[in-house]
């Protein structure tokens, strides 16, 4: 029966022996005793120290005399270079009062070369034993970091924690513990409560820990000695610790200084009836404060999060990974300021970066924020203090949050954050594989009435089915559109705007959509702010908003659009929390129609929601405008009485850019420009789309290359043969996206020139954004999209 192998494979065998003969003896024995190993044989002293001290044997077989070396020296070598390696005596000279010295000396065994059928079981006893003892060691050492651990853990917290066992004597107790009493770890462990001046306290909690010692959780209120001679009244909140076979060992005591509470709430009680609003007042704060420690004890206290000096994560506790949503696989290792907490968050999460490096040069802070978590929008009171180690150096860095968010805020932050999470999640999921497949089907189906018409076919069947089908594409790329704009994912082409011009610009297509009986009134205030917004935007807003009140208005009316300078204070962003106080520049469109119930105002800005007839709209309208609004960084206000008219308020902040002074012209068409020899590369990873913008842009006369990914199309772009003058290039790629193909061909070969495509460009023209002001053809794009986008983009 073959001996398995060691853990790294073959039994590595360094051999001290002189003789050939008693090596191959040796060797015949060890292999048929089934052992599986290699043997490294040396003879002098320069050869076994160089061979203990740069290779890993498993066993040392050594003989007792060698020619101008011995093994009693060989010995003494192998405990100081390797004392891992268990050393065997394999010799025929060795005596019985010799292999006892050399026992004692650090040898693992000897074995008589007249006798060498013991040296396999010798072999199997020896190696079993250094691996035992490796694992102990192992064993040592992680059970040392493991309590150091939760001694840096436990000290970092305020509350007075101890560990007893079932005889009620000390087991373990944390920083705060013992400055509590004034007393040292080492004069504390193994003594009772009693024993360092609680008898009293002792006897009071017994009934208590009793029945924590019965298996069950206690919470009571005790009065406890402090080192100061003063007592103190101290919530104990007690847990039993359990063996494997279900019996209880010890239990864990958790105790808060609650004397201040404890004495408002008796002085409160001997107060006189004028005081009762004061005393009902303390009474709650008591009240609520109790019920806080509860809760926070029994979801492992506070939120909690121990980092390393750099700002990764080392730990967090339920509490704090239950407000992301994650588990610890999910952010340790991660930099704190770039995890879920912060994420959403940009400026607390420079501010936790900067209170990071002062906690670990020493400095603690005390920062309150105001969160955007995948569980809605909290309020934190964050503290982040440095962990001094064993040597008084900073060891690490706590971070502990406590949440002051109003329940009922935060209820429904969560509630709107996840209407709007999953329209978005929806919309972003299909938009870009959607708009692709719009792109293929409008390129064909325009290439097919060029087609038509070059071959002279009349305009019959034909020309208006396809037609038709390319009107279809435009209708289903509109109401993707408008489901990006609710979810605040479309991209925005936004510039400095001065609101007074653009709705002006619209007044006659506004007349038109209105009608003879309804009376447009345009109010705008001289010396508008600038606004920062996409105009295209704005004017389907204006629109949607016209057409929804001329609806409400069935026999005519007057719709008054106003626009005018507003700040917004403290006292109205208290009101509505997602808005924001600052400078606005606000738009309202006024109706005097018959106005909405307030079951209709609830769900006014939900996606889907209308109040118009099947067929009569998509009730996208609305929401959409609420989106573009909310991701323009505005605010948006519904007022309405039924039969009084509704008033929507769009809130746009104030951008510091200069307000324009005139539109430049816009160059509509493509059929002037001749198509010049200019080279295109095409980057992307949807082949249908790929193959139809390659056959466009050949088409229109250019030599095209293509690349189905971001390093395919770097690794054209570095062939010498290859002249590019024009990237164009898809966003959502795998791998590599768009936006860092662009800024490595910017940076490589800034004469090339890029275009960047994408039917969900979620992040184009956000302050931030790699793709800020970089020219876009958003999908589905027909033909003469893509010549006039790509003549825009090589124009010097």
């Amino acid at each position: 029966m073959n001996d398995p192998a060691p853990a790294g494979g073959r039994l590595r065998i360094l051999m001290l022996e002189d003789s050939a003969l008693d090596a191959e003896l040796i060797t015949a024995q060890l292999q048929r005793s089934g052992l599986r190993f290699d043997t490294h044989r040396v003879w002098a002293h320069d050869t076994f120290l160089a061979a203990i001290t740069s290779a890993q044997f498993d066993v040392i077989l050594a003989d007792h005399v060698l020619p101008g070396f011995d093994g009693d020296t060989a010995l003494a070598l192998a405990r100081e270079h390797a004392p891992q390696i268990p050393f065997i005596f394999v010799s025929g000279t060795l005596t019985e009062e010799l292999a006892v010295q050399a026992l004692t000396r650090g040898a693992r065994d000897y074995v008589v070369k007249q006798r060498l059928q013991r040296l396999p079981d010798a072999i199997r006893r020896a190696r079993d034993e250094a691996r035992e003892r490796n694992q102990l060691a192992q064993a040592r050492t992680a059970l040392e970091h493991s309590q150091a651990q939760l001694q840096q853990i436990t000290d970092a917290i305020p509350a007075l924690i101890a560990h007893l066992g079932a005889d009620h004597r000390y087991r373990f107790a944390n920083k705060a513990f013992l400055d509590w009493h004034g007393i040292a770890l080492d004069d504390l462990l193994g003594k009772q409560p009693a024993d360092i001046g609680n008898s009293a306290s002792f006897q009071q909690a017994l009934p208590s820990l009793e029945r924590v010692l019965a298996g069950e959780r206690a919470s009571f209120q005790i009065t406890l000695t402090h080192r100061s001679g003063e007592a103190r009244f101290v919530q104990m909140d007690c847990v039993p610790e359990f063996a494997a076979d279900g019996t209880v060992t010890g239990y864990t005591c958790l105790g808060s200084d609650v004397s201040g509470l404890k004495r408002a709430e008796l002085a409160l009680r001997q107060d006189n009836q004028s005081l009762e609003q004061q005393v009902q007042a303390r009474t709650a704060e008591l009240q609520a404060s109790k019920r806080r420690l509860q809760a926070i004890f029994e979801s492992s206290f506070q939120h909690q999060v121990l980092l390393d000096l750099d700002g990764r994560v080392i730990d967090a506790n339920v509490a704090s990974l239950a407000a992301v949503l994650a588990g610890k696989p999910d952010v340790v290792g991660a930099h704190f300021s770039s995890t879920a907490w912060f994420a959403a968050t940009p400026q607390a999460a420079r501010t936790v970066t900067e209170a990071v490096q002062h906690a670990a040069a020493g400095t603690p802070s005390l920062h309150a924020f105001e969160l955007e978590l995948p569980t809605g929008k909290r309020s934190f009171d964050f503290s982040l203090r440095p962990l001094l180690g064993p040597d008084g150096h900073v060891a690490a860095v706590v971070c502990e949050a406590v949440e002051t968010t109003a329940r009922v805020q935060a209820e429904h932050a969560l509630r709107q954050s996840q209407k709007i999470e999953a329209v978005g999640q929806l919309t972003g999921g299909i938009a870009h594989d959607f708009n692709n497949i719009l792109t293929v089907i409008a390129g064909n189906v325009e290439h097919a009435m060029l087609l038509n018409q070059r071959n002279g076919e009349p305009a019959g069947m034909t020309a208006r089915a396809l037609d038709n089908a390319l009107k279809g594409v435009n209708r289903a790329a509109s109401l993707t559109q408008r489901l990006l704009a609710f979810a605040r994912r479309q991209p925005l082409h936004s510039q400095a705007v001065n609101l007074n011009d653009a709705v002006h610009g619209m007044q006659d297509m506004l007349q038109r959509a209105l009608g003879e009986l309804v009376q447009l009134d345009i109010q705008a205030t001289d010396d508008i702010w600038c606004v920062e917004l996409d105009v295209s935007q704005l004017e389907v807003s204006v629109l949607n908003l016209a057409v929804n009140a001329r609806d409400a208005m069935d026999h005519g009316g007057q719709l008054v659009i106003e626009i005018d300078n507003s700040h917004l204070d403290n006292d109205y962003a208290a009101l509505f929390p997602d808005a924001t106080p600052g400078e606005y520049v606000m738009l309202r469109v006024r109706d005097n129609g018959h106005g909405m119930s307030a079951d209709t105002l609830a769900k006014v800005f939900e996606p889907f929601f209308t109040t118009k007839q099947v067929g009569r709209g998509t009730g996208l309208g609305l929401s959409m405008v609420h989106g573009f609004v909310k991701q323009s960084g505005g605010h948006v206000l519904v007022d309405s009485v039924p039969g009084g008219g509704t008033s929507i308020t769009m809130m746009f902040p104030r951008s510091p850019l200069p307000l324009p002074s005139q539109a430049a012209p816009t160059q509509t068409g493509w059929a002037s420009y001749e198509a010049r020899e200019e080279s295109i590369l095409v980057a992307e990873d949807n082949d249908d789309v790929r193959a139809y913008t390659v056959d466009a842009l050949r088409q229109l006369g250019y030599r095209v290359l293509e690349a189905h990914d971001g390093p395919s199309a770097l690794r054209l772009l570095e062939r010498p043969d290859t002249q590019i003058d024009l990237l164009f290039s898809d966003i959502v790629m795998p791998g590599m996206s768009g936006w860092e193909l662009g800024r490595q061909v910017r940076e490589r070969w800034p004469s090339v020139a890029v275009l960047f495509t994408s039917g969900y460009p979620r992040d184009h023209d956000t302050v931030g954004s790699p793709g800020r002001g970089a020219p876009l053809l958003s999908k589905p794009f027909t033909r003469s999209d893509l010549a006039q986008s790509v003549r825009n983009a090589l124009a010097p």
